[in-house]
């Protein structure tokens, strides 16, 4: 019975999604032209398998490919590409490995770790100073808040990612993070 039903919705659905396009599009803005293979490889860069092993290639196409046949990976690659950014899982890996130094440069508003930071995401060393002023203010107002000291690590890294990314955005440092 449950057979009979999704090939009757198939049948109802089909011709829903073929004439989907069909209608007027109203967004007449330019849009960048990409060359085709120009997106993200889904089974190395998205899915679980690169959360889980962004340095290591083999490793991140055989999870994708033994939890879900790469189902998540392509899902990931097609509608929300820019959550498959290799650059975006090494900074929040650096920053979550790092958290203490990090924070202590920050602090003092100089050091390796910033470097490495804004090496490793993928800006300019020209924007270091304005993203080090940046992050430097936005750090100040997340350690004054009284529940700074009771976060886990986790939490503080996440809110350190995110202060990290408005940061470089101000900053006009215009990365996928």
């Amino acid at each position: 019975m449950n057979i009979l039903k999704l090939s009757a919705l198939t049948f109802v659905m089909v011709p829903f999604v073929a004439f989907a396009d069909a209608a007027p599009k109203t967004d007449t803005a330019p849009k960048a032209e990409k060359t085709q293979g120009s997106g993200p490889n889904p089974y190395v860069e998205c899915g679980i398998g690169a959360a889980l092993f962004p340095t290591t290639n083999w490793a991140a196409v055989t999870s994708n490919a033994i939890w879900d046949l790469g189902s998540t990976a392509i899902t990931s690659a097609i509608s929300s590409p820019e959550t498959c950014s290799a650059k975006k899982m090494k900074t929040a890996k650096l920053i979550l490995e790092t958290l203490p130094e990090l924070e202590k440069d920050v602090a003092a508003g100089e050091g390796k770790y910033i470097t490495a930071l804004l090496a490793t995401a993928g800006c300019d060393a020209s924007s270091k100073g304005a993203i080090t002023a940046n992050m430097r203010s936005s750090y100040a107002t997340m350690v004054s808040a009284g529940d700074y000291a009771d976060k886990s690590r986790i939490d503080r890294a996440a809110s350190f990612y995110s202060s990290t990314k408005d940061a470089m955005t101000a900053a006009n440092c215009n990365v996928v993070l």
